[in-house]
């Protein structure tokens, strides 16, 4: 399945056969070899336009939410935080993950000893953020005082994906005066 997702027949093949909801069964599979194939596969159809918008459509997101807890392998965690960031980019993906409690988990991931998952959970934030419910429902679950921890990170992408999320949660001012009260301005 992984090389079928690598061409755009393939691609195609595996949306009409209805392939991406059997794959996501593999996310529960005890094997994390096999865990980890599922979520490269689905990785590399959702580098594409069709392919993001028919994992959308078949309610991935949701499930990726629920694996931000259950999933243990930082390695395959940090698959769930790629595939759900590519995710982000697709239409109406935003308001749909808004709708889970996926604010709360990420949170949670922000202090991970993982850095690449601090980074990945930093970066999901700043994409949910990217619109202006977005925006206030991370401001109100309270992501700006861990992001603002992260700019001391000993890790500069990390910093980096901080400051991202930190830039779109200051166009609002409820997010500015956050940042300002903590002191992080300086």
């Amino acid at each position: 399945m992984l090389k079928v997702t690598n061409t755009e027949m393939g691609r195609v093949i595996f949306v009409s056969n209805n392939l991406i909801e059997v794959t996501a069964t593999l996310f529960n599979d005890p094997v994390t070899q096999i865990r980890n194939n599922a979520y490269v596969c689905l990785i590399n159809l959702a580098k594409f336009t069709f392919g993001m918008q028919a994992i959308i459509d078949a309610d991935i997101l949701r499930v990726l939410v629920d694996k931000l807890v259950e999933e243990k392998e930082p390695e395959i965690l940090i698959l769930i935080l790629e595939l759900m960031e590519l995710l982000l980019h697709g239409d109406m993906a935003t308001p749909f993950v808004l709708n889970t409690p996926v604010l709360e988990r990420l949170n949670t991931h922000l202090v991970s000893t993982e850095w690449r998952i601090r980074q990945l959970a930093a970066q999901n934030l700043g994409s949910i953020s990217f619109n202006v419910d977005g925006k206030r429902q991370t401001i109100e679950e309270q992501s700006i005082p861990p992001l603002c921890e992260m700019l001391n990170d000993t890790i500069s992408d990390v910093r980096c994906s901080a400051v991202r999320a930190l830039a779109s949660l200051a166009q609002l001012k409820e997010g500015k005066v956050q940042i300002y009260d903590l002191d992080k301005l300086n």
